[in-house]
């Protein structure tokens, strides 16, 4: 019975977040490229709606993380399901004042966002074992890489042929189901301790290395990935691809790659080689990013996509991996959880704020000079992440 429930758990959390994969493809892509449309090419609403949403998550997550510590947390999933609901409907409502409206859909995606991922990776990492990360990871990389083939076209399609409110409708259908699976989570490994210690849990970063590291790493993913650079690159692409049917080709077909990275990540692929498997594509992408920057075109932006696919869906397999099986450990797994992961949002907000600012900046200089900048944070970022793995390694 027992084997029964934590499997029920491994595929509840599963498709959790398969289901959040398509808000986050679908947020990634076709929002971007409507608030682009819609501003007449002018990168500040969006850079004000990304810094808006950036405040209002950290700021949630901050506020409910002694809800995090109770047998209440769950809500906080369920609630954030509901707000994500009305995100969307706000936005099909708006429709093409949206923009008018930048602030508060900004602040309403950011509290979804905060009451979700205030819990989530807590339970991730506890319904799904170290042992079982991996295959969980590629299993869930490959499946998202098949709904980046299918949704993309989908909504690329509704957006182009019967305007953006017909996809939003099928957002939330999809948001609906995600509710009911919410309600099925059986929680458990509630902590003890009903409020945070952060003043005891810093003494415990000073003298870990690898938990200083995994902060370090998520600075920069702030900076970069997590941040405002996927913006960017977003609107390179769109500069270059005119519709939404050709964009959502382009992602499609990228997703392939994605699928089989995860499969190799899920059977094959050896922890001991994740350093440098980070090291080489990384070089690729960078190389390839300057080449963009410099010449962007429709086969340069191919060639960096191609290399920025392979590098930051390995990548995150790794990091994201690393640092649930972190929160595992022993200092850390029964009481300092929530304080855990609250140290990695912070790390992630700190970047995503700098990077937003630059983003803005991007509205009133030259943006090849700021994205000149975002390259050196992909380095640093890359640099950060290997190091990480040595660190790891080393304590093997």
């Amino acid at each position: 019975m027992h084997t029964l429930k934590k499997l029920n758990n491994y595929n509840i959390m599963f498709g959790l977040r398969t289901l959040k994969s398509i808000f986050i493809i679908f947020c990634d892509s076709f929002l971007v490229l409507y608030f682009f449309e819609l501003s007449d090419s002018n990168i500040l609403p969006i850079a004000m709606y990304k810094l808006v949403s950036i405040f209002t998550v950290y700021i949630v997550m901050f506020l409910v993380r002694n809800i995090c510590k109770t047998k209440y947390r769950i809500h906080l999933i369920r609630l954030g399901i509901i707000v994500n609901f009305i995100y969307f409907l706000s936005m099909l409502i708006l429709r093409e004042h949206v923009i008018d409206y930048i602030y508060m859909v900004g602040f309403l995606y950011g509290l979804q966002v905060g009451l979700y991922q205030s819990t989530y990776n807590n339970l991730e990492s506890n319904m799904v074992s170290n042992k079982q990360r991996a295959k969980f990871l590629g299993s869930y990389y490959a499946s998202k890489s098949i709904i980046s083939i299918i949704f993309p076209l989908i909504f690329g399609n509704l957006i182009y042929e019967e305007g953006f409110a017909k996809a939003l409708i099928v957002v939330l259908i999809i948001v609906f189901f995600q509710i009911i699976l919410s309600c099925l989570i059986k929680d458990k490994n509630v902590p003890k301790k009903s409020k945070t210690n952060l003043i005891e849990y810093m003494k415990i970063v000073k003298e870990n290395r690898i938990i200083k590291n995994v902060y370090k790493k998520s600075f920069f993913n702030g900076l970069t990935y997590e941040g405002a650079f996927k913006y960017i690159v977003t609107i390179y692409i769109i500069r270059v691809f005119s519709t939404s049917v050709s964009l959502g080709i382009f992602t499609s077909i990228f997703a392939l790659i994605t699928c089989v990275l995860g499969i190799l990540f899920a059977k094959l692929i050896n922890p001991q080689y994740y350093g440098n498997l980070i090291k080489i594509t990384m070089i690729f992408t960078i190389v390839s990013l300057c080449i963009m920057i410099y010449n962007c075109t429709m086969t340069t932006i191919i060639l960096f996509n191609l290399f920025q696919t392979i590098s930051l869906e390995l990548v995150n397999l790794i990091n994201e991996s690393s640092d649930l099986n972190i929160s595992n450990i022993s200092v850390v797994k029964k009481n300092y959880k929530v304080e855990y992961w609250l140290g990695n949002e912070t790390a992630l907000f700190l970047g995503r704020v700098l990077s937003s600012i630059l983003f803005i900046f991007m509205s009133f200089t030259s943006s090849n000079f700021i994205i000149y900048i975002f390259v050196i944070f992909v380095l640093l970022f890359a640099n950060s992440s290997t190091q990480l793995q040595e660190e790891i390694k080393d304590e093997m």
